[in-house]
């Protein structure tokens, strides 16, 4: 009749898990289940029927589901081929950035000659009137 204090553990540990395991139904939880017990009162005395309803109105939904995903595959796939246009466009961009990048920089070496040339016609002028 008297148990030993390790097993009034063990039996209190397994009240807690069960416990912890428990979840109470929110307010909107009790409330579908109540409207659908309404919708069903035969539930309580048929449980069969009751699960064929409920069967049904899984297939019906499990159907919408499928449905649904099918036609976001093919926005997925319209949405692909925008990327991919958009990654053409981007290359062709950047192709006539580099051209132009190029054509700087050969605008800019001419411009270094220029200057250097410049220079060594002022520093030529300084001289001759020095002389």
């Amino acid at each position: 009749e008297s148990v030993p204090s390790g097993e009034n553990q063990s039996v209190a540990g397994g009240d807690e898990e069960t416990l912890d395991e428990y979840q109470e139904l929110n307010a909107r939880e009790e409330q579908d289940i109540e409207i659908m017990m309404e919708g069903c009162e035969y539930a309580i005395s048929n449980a069969e029927a009751f699960a064929e309803k409920l069967s049904r109105e899984l297939q019906v939904l499990d159907g919408a589901n499928i449905q649904s995903i099918m036609a976001s595959e093919k926005q997925v796939n319209i949405l692909m081929k925008l990327l991919d246009e958009a990654l053409k466009e981007v290359d062709q961009i950047e192709l006539k950035l580099s051209s132009y990048e190029e054509m700087l920089q050969s605008v800019k070496e001419q411009m270094d000659q220029i200057s250097e040339s410049n220079h060594l016609i002022h520093l030529s002028n300084t001289n001759n009137v020095k002389l």
